[in-house]
């Protein structure tokens, strides 16, 4: 069992703009993730998730159950457009696949001009992404979309496996944090 209050103080007074990458376990991801989220949405005014692990629906019913507010968001979903389990709404792009880098990159630019606000931006699994793209060209990736959202003053929090990620991956998303949390 994970200290959610550990996850909600490390978090609550770090800087608007603060990007934090959290590394678990994989037993405790989903609700790491949960709590990330719901941090994120009471601390500012909308955002993008970006969903490799878990596909739309399953995401709206797990917030939806932690009173997480689905209104300040939109879902960039990585896994359901290939196993055709998507739904019309207008608060969720359904992506080729975890793979389709510059097309997630395009849709962050273009949605992060409509949100209004204080943003923020939620990655729920690297270690997924990284299944499914070159560890090198993940990292550039990666770096762009962090680079940009620090000059966008947007925050943001990355979700990572802990010591399951590529180390030039790890090393590189480390460097352009603020803070790296470890929760058990």
């Amino acid at each position: 069992m994970i200290d959610i209050n550990k996850i909600e103080g490390e978090l609550k007074d770090l800087p608007q703009d603060s990007i934090i990458l959290i590394e678990t376990s994989a037993d405790n991801v989903s609700q790491v993730a949960l709590e990330a989220i719901r941090v994120l949405t009471k601390k500012n005014d909308s955002g993008i998730v970006i969903s490799a692990s878990r596909p739309y629906v399953n995401l709206m019913t797990n917030y939806k159950r932690k009173n997480i507010d689905t209104n300040k968001m939109f879902i960039l979903d990585l896994i359901s457009k290939n196993h055709n389990a998507h739904a019309e709404t207008e608060n969720v792009m359904f992506m080729q696949n975890a793979s389709s880098l510059t097309d997630i990159s395009l849709s962050i630019n273009q949605y992060l001009k409509r949100l209004n606000g204080s943003k923020f931006f939620f990655i729920d699994s690297i270690n997924t992404m990284l299944i499914h793209n070159e560890p090198l060209v993940f990292a550039r990736f990666l770096h762009s979309v962090l680079t940009r959202m620090r000059i966008s003053g947007v925050g943001g929090l990355l979700i990572s496996l802990t010591d399951a990620t590529n180390r030039e991956v790890r090393a590189e998303i480390a460097q352009l944090c603020d803070k790296v949390i470890k929760i058990s």
